[in-house]
């Protein structure tokens, strides 16, 4: 939970201290104050995207270019907001990336067959629960050139490459009449805190003992792709870069 809950209760306390930096989770904790320890904190919490902020950890070159991109575009004087999304193309494929890399929902939500069917000549009686495997599509290497590989550029056309990967948007919060009723709000959510931690923070690896430290990619199970407790220090963890 450090990699959500760390960083939130940095900003808590900046928050109780009047001196905090305008970011997407005081803006939450300013419209919305919630008790500690609730639901509705965690909720906050893990809206702040603790994938993307892994990601952020494990590939700080990544990380660099799309700070390049808010500089240049939105400089250093205000936060992005919503109506910039269209001027900032790397951001928008990192984001797209974040949720194609590792998909919050692994596996969709069950969907029920309304009448017997065949695929690839299996039976499906109606009535099954079907459960489509999202992770198995976003890493599809007929779709997605090196699936495995972390590159936001996959995204972005280019002389080379002038048809951008899909657009795992597709995938993601579902699909059909069972798709997410909430998708449109939760993508400009993680559009939002990927933008505005960027803008305010140099994230990265912890380091102990003056020696930086891996991060393993492991997951609890379950339908949702929660990442195991990381303990490390917040200040090693995720650099404030505001004066």
């Amino acid at each position: 939970m450090a990699f959500s809950g760390v960083p939130f209760e940095f900003v808590r306390h900046q928050m109780k201290q009047s001196c905090f930096v305008p970011s997407f989770s005081s803006n939450l904790l300013q419209n919305n104050p919630v008790e500690p320890g609730s639901e509705d904190e965690n909720i906050l919490k893990w809206s702040a995207g603790s994938l993307f902020f892994l990601a952020m950890a494990l590939f700080p070159e990544v990380q660099h270019k799309a700070q390049q991109e808010l500089d240049r575009v939105i400089g250093d004087t205000q936060l992005p907001q919503f109506s910039d999304r269209e001027r900032l193309p790397y951001i928008n494929a990192l984001v797209k990336e974040v949720l194609r890399w590792h998909p919050v929902v692994p596996m969709n939500v069950a969907h029920a067959s309304s009448q017997d069917d065949v695929c690839e000549g299996y039976l499906i009686p109606k009535g099954s629960s079907i459960l489509a495997n999202i992770w198995a599509f976003t890493h599809d290497p007929n779709v997605y050139h090196d699936p495995m590989v972390f590159n936001p550029e996959r995204f972005l056309a280019t002389s080379t490459s002038p048809l951008p990967e899909r657009d795992p948007h597709l995938l993601v919060f579902g699909f059909g009449r069972r798709a997410c009723p909430g998708r449109t709000l939760a993508d400009a959510n993680v559009f939002l805190s990927v933008a505005q931690s960027l803008a305010v923070f140099d994230i990265a690896k912890p380091v102990r003992n003056g020696q930086v430290q891996d991060i393993p990619l492991k997951f609890l199970p379950g339908v949702l792709a929660i990442l195991l407790h990381l303990s490390c220090p917040f200040s090693r963890e995720v650099w404030h870069t505001g004066g």
